[in-house]
């Protein structure tokens, strides 16, 4: 699978001069893990995650401290204050894959995808656990669809969680018909048997 088949596009973002606030409640609000932030010509500058919110300080509740605490003011910080800046990138065309691999290294939640230094779209540890949980009968059409769009005769073929086996004929297109499976998003493995 390729990045721009599971990101989500277009992607939120705040702008620099954008407060705390402004990334708190989109954070919280729309139940994701960073927004990137741009420049005015939507080139991707920096990133702020929840890691980044919560260094800020918070302010205590005096009930389970039993004394009275000061009011914080992080209201007037600005996202060029607290973000991470120049945040690592990934293309569209990039493969998945890969993606989640750097995922599973760094701990990285989600990443900006950029085509042309702009930001085209986020994607997600989520983006690509949800591109691999295809139904088998989805994903049985997607590889149908797939040998046709390919110019490839129909075969047999059996798709289990993701898993496809393709059935082996004498016509010589074997491995180009694993080929065409492997490129099929959701296909978690292809083999011939």
């Amino acid at each position: 699978m390729l990045v721009s088949e599971v990101m989500t596009s277009p992607a939120k973002s705040l702008s620099r001069d954008a407060t705390l606030d402004d990334a708190v409640e989109l954070l919280g609000g729309s139940g994701i893990s960073a927004v990137p932030v741009v420049d005015d010509d939507g080139r991707c500058v920096g990133i702020v995650s929840e890691a980044d919110v919560l260094h800020e300080p918070l302010p205590r509740d005096p009930r389970a401290h039993l004394w009275s605490t000061a009011a914080s003011n992080t209201a007037s910080r600005t996202l060029a204050d607290v973000m991470t800046p120049d945040p690592q990138c990934v293309g569209p065309s990039d493969d998945a894959s890969e993606v989640a691999a750097l995922f599973a290294r760094t701990g990285f939640k989600s990443l900006p995808v950029v085509e042309d230094d702009r930001l085209v779209g986020v994607v997600s540890r989520s983006d690509i656990l949800r591109a691999m949980s295809v139904s088998n009968s989805a994903l049985t059409d997607a590889v149908g669809q797939a040998f046709a769009s390919a110019g490839l005769p129909a075969r047999a073929f059996l798709v289990q969680s993701g898993h496809v086996t393709v059935t082996p004929t004498d016509d010589g297109l074997d491995d180009a018909a694993v080929a065409v499976v492997a490129t099929v998003p959701g296909v978690r493995s292809v083999r011939l048997g």
